[in-house]
């Protein structure tokens, strides 16, 4: 055999070994495998993209600085009116000549009478006689002629030792005022008869009591009594004619919270609660606050409605006033405050020093009113 013979017979006896391939086949595995190999590379790719992006934003992040924590403002003071002390307007009765009638037969013998010119709302004599005061005037048509008529206050002296007072209804003769009549006086059996006013159809309504006292007519029992000119000389036509045995009156009393001063910005502020009980059987309809307060301490916020600032040199004085309670109730008002620096408390027992309030009755008066203690303490705490 020769060798050509050798190579056809291994070479069949190969062929028997090998196994037919299907080239399609293969040729679509192997794009499998490459199709695998491009997503997995894209799907890292992707991540390592997105962890860098990621640290990137928290890189940044991370090297903002944080912001403050924020901070209240400062209150500010709240800036009050000043309260003005007002001289009464006398009007045409400032300086005037009118005939004063007779005081009654009670008077002081130094009481004048007659025609006086009066100057300043005084008439002064000698020292013999007692100074005539015009106190106050209303204008009214009394005697309904069409024309208005003066109505004034007079007093014989001063205080407690007046010598009579007298309301006194004057018209207009010439250059000067000459007496209507008398509307009612000391010589009708009252003390004092500190508050009047003009009512319709020429009417004067009077607040009368039967006592005295120098801390104001409001602390007696008084009453409202309205008197008309009627067939030639006043007459009482409304009120009470009478003061009961036991006459009705308002019991009030007041107390503070503390005044706890709590840091703010670069203040201090804080607030207090004044309570105003009325144990009595009237009603109250307003009553007047008077702080007392160190001049650290000044107003703020918008509690301080009607409320005016006193002119003090050594403290903060303010006078508010708000609506009064009725029969067996009390009323609550809040005040805030502010201070630039801590308040310096100054401590007396006589004059309460310089953190208290005083508490009285405003206008208008209905009865007798009584305070049992109208001063009391503020206390005052701060950091």
């Amino acid at each position: 055999m020769t060798e050509i013979d050798n190579l056809r017979r291994g070479l069949s006896e190969l062929a028997t070994e090998v196994e037919a391939v299907d080239l399609r086949e293969r040729a679509l595995a192997t794009s499998h495998r490459i199709r695998v190999r491009r997503t997995v590379t894209t799907a890292v790719a992707g991540l390592a993209v997105a962890a860098v992006a990621l640290g990137t934003a928290v890189t940044v992040q991370a090297d903002r600085s944080p912001r403050p924590p924020a901070v209240d403002p400062a209150p500010s003071p709240t800036v009050l009116p000043t309260e003005q002390q007002v001289s009464p307007d006398l009007g045409p009765l400032n300086s005037a000549t009118l005939t004063v009638p007779s005081w009654g037969a009670g008077a002081h013998a130094g009481c004048v009478t007659g025609r006086i010119t009066v100057t300043n709302g005084q008439y002064v004599r000698d020292a013999a006689h007692k100074t005539v005061n015009i106190l106050s005037y209303v204008t009214a048509d009394v005697d309904r002629d069409g024309t208005e008529d003066y109505v004034a206050y007079l007093m014989c002296g001063e205080g407690p030792e007046s010598g009579g007072r007298q309301i006194v209804a004057f018209r207009r003769s010439g250059q000067e005022l000459a007496p209507i009549g008398r509307v009612v006086g000391t010589q009708d059996g009252f003390a004092m008869m500190d508050y009047f006013e003009a009512r319709d159809g020429g009417r004067i309504a009077v607040l009368v009591s039967e006592e005295y006292t120098d801390i104001g007519q409001n602390a007696v029992p008084n009453q409202w009594r309205t008197y008309a000119f009627q067939d030639g000389r006043f007459r009482q036509v409304e009120g009470p004619t009478t003061f009961p045995a036991q006459p009705p009156s308002a019991q009030l009393s007041v107390e503070t919270s503390t005044l706890a001063f709590q840091r703010q910005g670069g203040a201090l502020t804080g607030q207090l609660t004044v309570t105003v009980r009325n144990t009595g059987a009237i009603d109250v309809a307003r009553v007047e606050i008077l702080f007392i307060l160190p001049s650290q301490v000044q107003p703020s916020g918008d509690d301080w409605r009607d409320c005016t600032a006193r002119p003090s040199p050594d403290h903060t004085a303010l006078v508010c006033t708000v609506p009064g309670p009725r029969a067996q109730s009390r009323v609550s008002v809040p005040f805030t405050f502010v201070a630039t620096a801590k308040p310096v408390l100054l401590g007396d027992p006589i004059t309460l020093g310089n953190h208290y309030l005083s508490l009285t009755q405003a206008p208008p008066f209905n009865g007798q009113v009584t305070i049992g203690t109208p001063e009391t303490v503020i206390p005052i705490t701060a950091p």
